[in-house]
């Protein structure tokens, strides 16, 4: 029984790990798809987008349109958009305007945003305005383009080596030495060199000097 547990336990935790690294891969997958499309050509981001939220929400997809790809959910007809702008701008009023537009001429009930950057106050009411505006926010469209393009193993690896690629040598220097992290170093350092002192033994000396210098060095950052 003791040995059935242990099973059982382990095939358990085994379980958990693996739903934390699957949903851990859709999130990092969806990301970097979010990230294709800003690049993609206005009518493939549009079109990729539609395709997505058609399996999710059951829509037919009727045409493609400069704007956004027409679309029908049941007697609703919808334009369906991929607004291109990274997470770090905001969708305006004007942008929203502008698709309801759109969506007007072509004689659309409503148009269904894809968002992938934050939402101004102006952007909300005028999606109150003429025509009613859905907005389908960043993390919904993670968690669907994760679903269907969770990162691969060769993703991460080249996600590794390009992060690794970008860490130059000041940034690295500056973690290393952040002021907050001299009273540690003084730490570490006085613990090391007295344990040198009681024991004779060189190999704490020599990163109790290492930590002493790390020290002092992080207070002229901080003084500096």
């Amino acid at each position: 029984l003791y040995v059935l547990g242990l099973l059982l336990r382990h095939e358990t935790r085994d379980h958990r790990l693996a739903r934390k690294e699957k949903k851990l891969r859709q999130r990092i997958g969806g990301q970097l798809k979010l990230q294709q499309l800003l690049f993609q050509p206005p009518r493939e981001a549009h079109f990729e987008a539609a395709m997505l939220i058609s399996v999710a929400e059951n829509l037919t997809l009727v045409r493609m349109l400069a704007k956004g790809v027409f679309c029908k959910k049941g007697e609703k007809t919808l334009l369906v958009s991929f607004m291109q702008l990274p997470s770090s701008e905001k969708l305006s009023g004007r942008d929203v305007l502008l698709l309801q537009q759109a969506a007007k001429k072509e004689k659309a009930e409503e148009v269904w945003l894809c968002v992938p950057c934050g939402i101004s106050e102006e952007a909300h009411q005028q999606a109150e305005e003429e025509m009613p505006v859905r907005f389908i926010g960043r993390d919904r469209l993670i968690a669907l383009f994760g679903a269907v393009s969770p990162v691969t193993d060769s993703q991460l690896v080249a996600i590794g080596k390009k992060r690794k690629k970008h860490l130059s040598l000041r940034h690295i220097l500056h973690i290393i030495f952040q002021p907050e992290k001299a009273r540690r170093y003084a730490l570490y350092g006085g613990m090391l060199l007295l344990l040198y002192a009681l024991t004779g033994l060189f190999y704490y000396a020599i990163p109790g000097l290492i930590c002493v210098f790390f020290a002092a060095f992080s207070r002229c950052a901080k003084s500096g």
